[in-house]
């Protein structure tokens, strides 16, 4: 054993197998260095560790079995022991390993000093002067997800999501909504797009890259108007607790923009930890991004997930939240196929539930008072709902639901104008969920400034809103019957029902035959597509447009949800009806104008009855 130790040693295999590690090391810090900033995939950097690897063992068998000679290299039995100079070599050897040790020392010092740290931003050549007291606008888009397995995306965005968190209670800037900035994820858009449709002046993006117990996180930047990286760090961790360290970077991240931006801002205060449970929260995030979209099929899942997240975490606040903010609106839309449909009085058993146990885990929730308010509006308690929305919007004024669900009981009100300045504060903080533009343009027609609520419309509609009813009604209203066909094709998939329907509004028809009509049409319906008008909640429209009083009030005392679109301009004549003071006085809306005032479009007859426009 010590005869091949000598010999180990005489042919330098050891210094050979010393420098190659170090040498190797060396390599792959500087290769990983590069792959961080030009973006490339995950797997080039397992291939090169893995031919690393796959080299060391040949890299030892070359220095056992050759040798350099001053002919060149030579098998080491071919080279006689007088004229070896394996001692030259191994000290050439020597000098190559201090040298490449130095370089790695250079390179630790250099990492450890002069490297990305938490709590020391880059230097800032180009920082924008302070900005005197302006309010600054920032926008957080999804950070990339770097690491090989598809399924961190949820972790990649739930970094985002924390920093945004983070952002938002920092007096002085205002910050794009979490939903607005992540629907341009993948989308392939430059940042001056984004930040021009978002209306915003800088941009935050990232990257994460997740490899068992560690993390890799870079955060950058931009000034929108210049296209110009104010500010950059990367972060290495331990992935200990994902909470602990989105809370770490966004405090961090929090102290650059102040520093960067010269912004007067406020220690934002520290976001206190969801939950413990990194399963619960993956389930959140996913049920959460499902809820978002609004799609049928999507609700049901997003309500399956949230609870499988309360399974994974009993405490966890933020699920029941998020499950009763589902159930709150599942019941307005068709049930996906295969899945029963939720009653009402199941989604408001379920939704007030969900929301008390939120409340009860942490009473500075925000989602579930709106919730709470939604509920008692369909209640017709519509004192308590004014309560329960405005303490929604006063725990978190960031959340546009808020917002948009106290104009929606504004507007069942008949308070327009008043609604319109909470629309417009739903639009503002979140511009790009459809349900918003649908309501502020809905309301604006109503309010008769049709070329400001068409574009709203128009935006919805972009943005997947099935509002199609609303855009027939308003152009049977004003007598442009083609586009009132084409809008009919969208609302029942189709040419079958024209021939029935469009003859109700086009021709000069006395009572009965305008009755006949009516009857053939909804008869028509029912055999050909039975859940339209249903899912659309299109039918007290379509019957108070057709003069059916008396079935737009039945289903208007039943959804407060549909009820909102009373004040369309085509319902004219049915709020001059008897029908529409009965739907007032069983909602008990008459008994609180009379307590809190008149809508515009309504006024009293002595202290017994009331008329509309």
């Amino acid at each position: 054993m010590s005869n091949l130790f000598t010999e180990l040693k005489r042919r330098n295999v050891f210094r050979v197998g010393f420098a190659y590690v170090v040498m190797a090391w060396l390599l792959a810090q500087i290769t990983d260095l590069v792959i961080d900033n030009v973006g490339a995939p995950e797997w080039v950097m397992k291939i090169i560790f893995l031919v690393l690897a796959i080299g060391f063992p040949i890299a030892l068998f070359f220095a056992w079995a050759f040798e350099m000679t001053p002919e060149g290299i030579k098998r080491e039995h071919e080279v006689d022991r007088s004229e070896s100079i394996t001692p030259q070599t191994g000290r050439k050897l020597d000098r190559m390993i201090g040298a490449a040790i130095a370089i790695a020392v250079v390179f630790l010092l250099v990492d450890r000093f002069t490297g990305p740290q938490l709590d020391q931003p880059a230097p800032k050549e180009s920082a924008p002067a302070a900005t005197g007291g302006q309010m600054v606008s920032i926008a957080v888009l999804p950070f990339v997800n770097m690491s090989s397995d598809p399924e961190q995306e949820y972790f990649s965005d739930g970094i985002s999501e924390e920093i945004l968190n983070q952002l938002v209670r920092v007096d002085g800037l205002s910050v794009t909504s979490r939903t607005s900035a992540f629907s341009y994820k993948g989308q392939g858009l430059s940042i001056d797009e984004i930040a021009r449709d978002l209306g915003v002046d800088h941009i935050l993006e990232g990257s994460v890259r997740k490899e068992r117990n560690n993390v890799r996180i870079t955060a950058q930047l931009i000034d929108a108007s210049t296209d110009r990286h104010l500010w950059s760090a990367t972060y290495d961790r331990k992935l200990t607790s994902i909470f602990a360290i989105q809370d770490e970077i966004s405090g961090s991240i929090v102290e650059a923009l102040r520093e960067t931006l010269g912004v007067d801002i406020r220690k934002a205060t520290t976001a206190s930890i969801p939950t413990t449970n990194v399963d619960a929260y993956t389930s959140y995030l996913k049920a959460r991004e499902l809820f978002y979209s609004r799609d049928p099929l999507a609700l049901r899942q997003s309500l399956e997930i949230y609870q499988q997240a309360i399974e994974r975490d009993p405490g966890f606040a933020r699920a029941y939240e998020g499950l009763a903010a589902v159930y709150t609106v599942i019941s307005a839309y068709k049930p996906a196929e295969g899945y029963e449909v939720v009653t009402r009085e199941e989604s408001k058993r379920e939704s007030i539930a969900a929301a008390s146990k939120a409340l009860e885990i942490d009473a500075t929730l925000s989602m579930p008072h709106a919730v709470l308010g939604l509920n008692y509006s369909r209640d017709n308690d519509h004192e308590e709902s004014m309560r329960e929305l405005d303490r929604a919007i006063e725990l978190d004024s960031r959340e546009s639901t808020g917002w948009m669900w106290k104009g929606m009981q504004l507007t069942r009100l008949g308070y327009l104008e008043e609604s319109i300045k909470y629309y417009k504060e739903a639009y503002r903080v979140d511009p790009d969920t459809g349900i918003n533009s649908d309501h502020l343009g809905f309301t604006l027609l109503a309010m008769g400034k049709k070329e400001e609520a068409l574009f709203f419309l128009n935006k919805a509609l972009d943005k997947g809103r099935e509002i199609y009813l609303v855009v027939f009604m308003h152009n049977i209203a004003i007598g442009d019957f083609q586009a009132a066909r084409l809008a009919a094709l969208h609302i029942f998939d189709g040419h079958e029902l024209l021939p029935y329907l469009m003859p109700i509004f086009e021709g000069r028809n006395d009572a009965s035959e305008h009755q006949r009509l009516v009857d053939r049409f909804w008869k028509q319906l029912a055999i050909l597509k039975p859940d339209t008008v249903w899912a659309y909640q299109g039918g007290p429209l379509l019957h108070a447009a057709m003069g059916n009083f008396d079935k737009t009030t039945e289903t208007f005392v039943d959804s407060s949800a549909a009820a909102i679109r009373v004040w369309h301009p085509a319902l004219a004549d049915y709020r001059k009806s008897d029908q529409f003071k009965v739907y007032l006085r069983q909602t008990r809306i008459e008994e609180y104008w009379r307590k809190h005032g008149w809508p515009d479009m309504c006024r009293p007859l002595g202290d017994d009855d009331f008329e509309c426009d």
